[in-house]
Order: structure tokens, then sequence, then C-alpha cells
């Protein structure tokens, strides 16, 4: 049996980050959220923070997603 290890800096990152370390545009990231093609989370991480919550992507259900998919992309195909 073999096993996979993923190590993650942040279970969480702002839609901003996450554009940031992908190269992908903000605003597809946006639309990927809202879509639910990228799983995001409603969360106020900052207890001084006033008013609504921030959506963030949950980097734990992304790699569940990707680990569980049987999608290989055509250039990788054998």
């Amino acid at each position: 049996m073999t096993g996979l290890n993923i190590v993650l800096d942040s279970p969480y990152l702002s839609p901003e980050e996450f554009s940031r370390r992908t190269g992908t545009p903000i605003r597809t990231v946006q639309k990927r959220i809202q879509s639910g093609e990228l799983p995001a989370d409603s969360l106020t991480l900052d207890a001084n923070k006033v008013g609504g919550s921030t959506k963030y992507i949950n980097m734990v259900k992304l790699y569940q997603m990707a680990a569980s998919s049987s999608f290989v992309h055509p250039r990788l195909r054998p």
C-alpha cells in the first residue's frame, strides 16, 4: 500500500493569497468559489472584526477532492 503525506502551511487561504500562489486571476478564483469548484467556508478570523465573515478557501477539502478524483489531465495520460 502506498501512502501520501501532504503538509499544509495553512488550512485556509484567502482568495487573494490563493490567487497569488496559483497565478490564477482573482476574478476566476471568486467565480470558482461561487460555483463550488473551490471549497470555501465563511470565517471570521479577526476577533476584533465587526460585521460579516469572509470566504476562505478550505485547502484541506481541496486536497481531499484532488486525492479522491479520478480526473487525469489529457497531457498526463499514458
